[in-house]
């Protein structure tokens, strides 16, 4: 009796491992279909699975150079972002904000070129570390948006202009 009920169980078991595996594999097949149907055409275009060409030009934008030194305003304080590394659309550098307490800050961040958004993080722990979250102008002169403290929430807004 309880061989049967030992049967029973692991049969029950193995034949729901069996089913999750199936559909598991099912889903990652069906991706790899989608992605297969978009197929590079004539030079400058992507044909995709309805049979439309685009032009490549339309989904990837080119990517600004963002390395120098930005200054203005950050909770109307006096602020100064020097980017010093980009690679494509990740960028690092330091950013000074001229509280009574200057705030000194290692930022690590990234750009979409396609929607000129740019979003930074603070590197160094400290009470005051945050992400900032803001958009490029259309000539990549002007950055602005808004910091939100990690520790509590609070936003301010910013405004840099590059030099």
């Amino acid at each position: 009796m309880k061989k049967n009920i030992l049967f029973d169980w692991l049969f029950t078991v193995l034949l729901i491992l069996i089913v999750v595996t199936y559909f598991g594999c099912e889903k990652k097949a069906e991706r790899t279909e989608e992605s297969k149907s978009e197929v590079k055409t004539e030079e400058g275009t992507k044909d995709t699975s309805f049979g439309i060409k685009k032009p490549i030009a339309q989904e990837t934008a080119a990517i600004l150079d963002l390395k120098g030194t930005w200054a203005g305003t950050f909770d109307k304080r006096t602020t100064t972002l020097k980017i010093s590394e980009q690679t494509d659309s990740s960028f690092s550098g330091k950013i000074t904000i001229n509280y009574r307490q200057v705030i000194n800050q290692d930022v690590k961040g990234s750009f979409s070129p396609a929607t000129m958004k740019v979003s930074m993080k603070d590197q160094l722990h400290s009470r005051y570390q945050g992400k900032y979250n803001g958009k490029l102008s259309r000539d990549g002169k002007n950055f602005s948006g808004t910091f939100t403290m990690d520790l509590d929430g609070s936003k301010f807004s910013f405004n840099l202009n590059k030099k």
